[in-house]
């Protein structure tokens, strides 16, 4: 080969190696997944130190860490069960260090409430809402002569999305208080870091500040009516908005009701009294006592009387009714549902769309559909609007999406890249390395600058096809040229080996080109 196609095979067998060890790397080099992210600095160094002596390659990204996508469940479990990642709080693993000499029961009893928070702090932030949870309890130390102190704490903690939703507080606020001796949930404090406080202490909930609790309420009664009203004027032909106002204040009302049409009797009181008596005539003298005793006359002298007598005594009172009702602060005090009707789209027979107003009829029926939906109460003012009215018709934009050639495919970008790559390879070590190689064409004899042959044994070359011809023959003697051709080619064998060899190259070209 001249210089130039040896240096052209050099870089294309350089740039084959390069491309072969990239293709290799990239097919060795893992896939790489995530694993943690969004932990503090102390979980992820433990992480990593823990990674580092189990010899599995990850990668840092920020504050997120990146390892072997086959490798990842098997690594998430490895770490478990060495208690990583930490959340950083400490729990009863403080009383552990504490050992019997040099610890005063005031050292003790630090660790002890310490402790107790760490652990009352891992349990809220098993909640998949809550992202970071502390705990702050205020126990007052026990003394002799003190009475009445009661033990307080407060929580802060943060939430993934949105605002912490006062049921879950008042979950916090239980948990806590159940957890410390003496402790009562109105003495537990709940705090959003990001919306403030939801339960005040000494109170039992604060609703002033619990908006995403009503709103979810709210979204609750909107979905029910818009499912009901779905069912029959379609999808996309009602539009609802409910309101709740709620209840801020605690508040008692006492009601006593006299009815004085109806009388109650009270007590009642019945008194009885019988009296009896009996007497002679005395020491009077009469007739009757100068008559020999007879049994008609027996005991007339005698006298007697019966006496009874019966009282009643009744009171009665004027009828009286007594009513206590008790409003928390939460509770629904009004409520307000706006609801908005399409018209109704009529086909006729041939296929033209109108529409007409909904009949007052539908919107009544409606109206109780609304009202059983969403508990309606008039005494407490709720209020409840149906309108129907003409949706306006959306534009039409842009034309509708179908389905490609090759959706039904799908494509691995990763594997695509790859075999793109190998066959780019391929195509170089074909091009600039066999093709040349395969290629080379022989040296023609018209292209070397030899002198014509003057004598047959001259080490003389060729330099063209009619050299072989001009042999010098026998002097008066003439020869046939098809044996001086076969002295020549005895004679020449190298010579004429290359010259037959570019004979048949050149004709097999010719017939490929005439083929193409």
């Amino acid at each position: 080969m001249d210089p130039q196609k040896k240096i052209v095979v050099v870089l294309a067998s350089i740039a084959t190696l390069v491309a072969f060890f990239g293709l290799v790397r990239v097919v060795n080099t893992p896939s790489m997944t995530l694993l943690y992210s969004g932990l503090d600095s102390a979980a992820s160094g433990e992480i990593v130190a823990s990674l580092e002596q189990k010899s599995i390659p990850f990668e840092i990204r920020g504050d997120a860490i990146y390892v072997d996508s086959n490798e990842r469940d098997q690594t998430r479990l490895s770490l478990a069960s060495e208690g990583l990642p930490s959340n950083g709080i400490a729990g009863y693993e403080l009383l552990d260090s504490l050992s019997g000499f040099g610890t005063t029961s005031q050292m003790f009893d630090a660790a002890y409430w310490r402790a107790k928070e760490g652990e009352l702090a891992r349990t809220i932030l098993t909640s998949a809402r809550i992202s970071m949870a502390r705990v702050h309890i205020a126990n007052a130390v026990q003394q002799p002569f003190s009475r009445g102190v009661e033990p307080s704490a407060s929580v802060t903690v943060s939430v993934k999305s949105g605002a912490l939703d006062v049921g879950q507080a008042e979950a916090i606020r239980y948990l806590v208080a159940a957890a410390v001796s003496g402790m009562v949930p109105e003495q537990v404090a709940v705090i959003d870091s990001e919306y403030g406080v939801i339960l005040q202490p000494g109170t039992a909930s604060n609703f002033s500040s619990g908006t995403g609790e009503l709103d979810a309420r709210a979204q609750e009664l909107r979905e029910n009516i818009e499912r009901l009203l779905t069912a029959r004027v379609g999808a996309g032909n009602a539009a609802v908005e409910v309101m709740i106002e709620a209840q801020s204040e605690s508040e008692t009302v006492t009601e006593r009701i006299l009815d004085p049409e109806r009388s109650v009797p009270i007590s009642s009181d019945i008194e009885t009294n019988t009296e009896t008596s009996s007497g002679g005539a005395g020491g009077a003298v009469t007739v009757a006592s100068n008559l020999p005793d007879t049994g008609d006359n027996a005991g007339g002298g005698q006298t007697s009387s019966n006496q009874s007598q019966s009282r009643e005594r009744i009171n009665y009172e004027i009828s009286e009714t007594v009513r206590e009702r008790v409003h928390l602060p939460g509770d629904i005090a009004r409520l307000s549902v706006a609801v908005l009707i399409n018209h109704e789209t009529i086909v006729d027979a041939n296929g033209a769309t109108t529409t007409v107003p909904r009949s007052e009829a539908e919107i009544i029926a409606f109206q109780a559909l609304v009202q059983s939906a969403v508990g309606f109460n008039a005494e407490r003012g709720d209020v409840i609007t149906i309108e129907t009215m003409q949706f306006p018709t959306p534009p039409v934009l842009g034309t509708a999406a179908s389905a490609g050639f090759l959706s039904g495919y799908a494509f691995n970008i990763p594997a695509i890249l790859q075999m793109a790559v190998l066959a780019l390879v391929t195509l170089v070590l074909g091009m600039f390395v066999v093709k040349p190689i395969l290629t080379n064409p022989a040296p023609q004899l018209n292209q070397l600058p030899l002198e014509p042959m003057a004598v047959l044994g001259s080490n003389a070359g060729y330099g063209s096809t009619e050299a072989l011809t001009e042999v010098p023959a026998l002097e008066n003697t003439p020869k046939d040229p098809v044996e001086i051709l076969r002295e020549t080619i005895a004679k020449r064998s190298e010579e004429s080996g290359h010259l037959l060899r570019n004979w048949i190259e050149t004709e097999a070209q010719k017939q490929k080109e005439q083929v193409t």
